[in-house]
């Protein structure tokens, strides 16, 4: 990271990765005839920015098991909302970030008071693997450690560093879109990725 706020040449190669998101179903929604046009132009925000909700609520922590229901809670909460949107300079992520931090948090809430054994049989069928899923399975499990060294760091130090070096914010857009100092975004990039490194030797390498 330069003193000007721009991204490094030099970007994590684990954080780079994304993975593969299953299919979502369609947002169900009513709307009455006049509001066509709304309908139209929040389907076009769907569809643009669908994935980016559902990794970045993968990435603060939403099980995979969760990860579609709440990618819709963020578009259903975002189309109650969506007359008072106003594009201040960032595009509409910067707003559907926020959305995504309160529902991130509110799942993370919820498992702490219902906590439940996440094996969702994964390990099922493993014996007889297509040599076509060899790469699918690996790429899951290098993303699994990946998700996994996130989930060891604290969530405002997780979130600037998703941001960062996933979603290649610069530090001031990250400033204005969590709104907070420049200076607390670099310290906190700075303190995540030695920790993200730490989490990454304590599992035995880098996915």
């Amino acid at each position: 990271m330069t003193s000007g706020g721009h991204r490094s040449d030099v970007t994590s190669p684990s954080l780079a990765a994304t993975a593969s998101r299953p299919s979502l179903r369609p947002l169900a929604m009513s709307v009455p005839p006049q509001a066509e046009t709304r309908t139209r132009t929040f389907r076009a925000l769907y569809d643009t920015q669908v994935d980016f909700v559902w990794r970045n609520l993968r990435r603060l922590g939403v099980p995979e098991s969760e990860v579609d229901d709440r990618t819709q809670e963020v578009f259903v909460v975002a189309h109650r909302r969506f007359d008072q949107f106003q594009d201040r300079g960032h595009g509409p992520r910067a707003w559907l970030f926020q959305i995504v931090l309160r529902i991130a948090s509110d799942a993370r809430r919820h498992r702490r008071r219902h906590p439940e054994d996440p094996d969702g049989g994964d390990a099922m069928g493993r014996a007889a693997v297509e040599a076509s899923q060899a790469d699918a399975i690996l790429r899951r499990e290098a993303m699994s450690r990946l998700d996994a060294a996130l989930a060891s760091i604290d969530v405002g130090r997780r979130t600037v560093l998703v941001l960062h070096e996933i979603e290649e914010m610069t530090a001031p857009e990250i400033a204005q879109v969590l709104g907070i100092p420049l200076n607390t975004v670099y310290s906190r990039l700075r303190v995540a990725r030695v920790e993200l490194e730490e989490a990454l030797s304590r599992q035995g390498g880098e996915p």
